[in-house]
Order: structure tokens, then C-alpha cells, then sequence
């Protein structure tokens, strides 16, 4: 349960706050994707939070010196996230390692060429859908209802970081 509530805090950091706090998105990001990974390949647990944490602090930190560097990271983490789950969600049964990898290149690609935008849109998005998968598995909400939230969340998650952009 202890979990649930970190990925929901976290996905709600992600959705309303990613391009304010570079960092902060490219920590929870590096989190997510470590949390995400430790889940498919090893049950998750303990371990997935405390090597998440690690990483989440390192990347932060590199945030703050390499902006462009840590900025393509976190297209490929939220492109990595977001895909297999999009993916089930419209019913596409696709080995989890190739979406992660195919949505981690298109995230990178969005990256590269939008920076601002590419951020504002994927930190909303995997926040969001970090957020409704919780709410689904976490939580025992029905798909539908956790997905209807988490494409509220984006809309607004977009709207709200557009009108704080630079």
C-alpha cells in the first residue's frame, strides 16, 4: 500500500509539475522507470524503492548541471513507461521490454526536438498514467474509471504547466 500512495504522489508531482522542477520531474522519472523495471523483472519490493531513491538523487542532481543530457533521459524514461501501457490499454499484447524500448526511442525523439513542449507533455503523461495505473492496481478502481482520471489528469497536467512555461 505504502507503494500505491508513493507512485500516486509521485505521478501527481509528475502531471502538475514537471517543467517547473526540472529535477524534481527528472528524479521521479528515473524512480518510475527503476520502479517500473524491478516490477516486470523482479517482483518489485524493497529493493525497487531504495535503488529508485539512489538513482532519483543522482539524477537530480545531474539535472541541475546537464539540462539536455538528463532531458533525453527523461524522454526515454517516460517513453518507456508510457508505451506498454498504452499499448494495453488499447488492447495490444506487445513483449514488455520492445514497448518500453520503442516508446523510450519516440520519447527521445520528442525530446530532442520539442525540449519544452516534449517535457511539458511527458511528465504530464507519465504521471498520469502512473496515477490511473495505481488507481487500477493499487487501488481496485475498474480500468475504465482509472483511465478516465488519468486522461483528466493529462489534460489538466498540460494545461497547468503550459501557462507556467518560461
Amino acid at each position: 500500500m505504502l507503494e500505491a500512495v508513493l507512485a500516486l504522489i509521485a505521478g501527481l508531482v509528475l502531471v502538475f509539475a514537471g517543467k517547473r522542477f526540472f529535477w524534481l520531474a527528472a528524479g521521479l522519472a528515473a524512480f518510475l522507470l527503476t520502479w517500473v523495471v524491478f516490477e516486470e523483472l523482479f517482483g518489485g519490493g524493497w529493493v525497487a524503492i531504495l535503488v529508485g531513491l539512489v538513482l532519483a538523487v543522482l539524477l537530480g542532481w545531474l539535472a541541475t548541471k546537464f539540462i539536455k543530457w538528463v532531458g533525453l533521459f527523461i524522454g526515454f524514461a517516460a517513453g518507456a513507461v508510457i508505451f506498454p501501457f498504452l499499448l494495453g490499454l488499447i488492447g495490444i499484447d506487445l513483449n514488455w521490454l520492445i514497448g518500453a524500448l520503442l516508446g523510450g526511442v519516440i520519447g527521445l525523439i520528442l525530446m530532442n526536438f520539442l525540449f519544452d513542449w516534449g517535457l511539458i507533455v511527458l511528465t504530464a503523461l507519465m504521471g498520469s498514467s502512473v496515477v490511473s495505473n495505481q488507481l487500477e492496481i493499487g487501488f481496485g478502481l475498474s480500468a475504465a474509471f482509472a483511465g478516465l482520471i488519468g486522461l483528466v489528469l493529462l489534460v489538466a497536467g498540460v494545461i497547468v504547466q503550459a501557462r507556467t512555461k518560461d
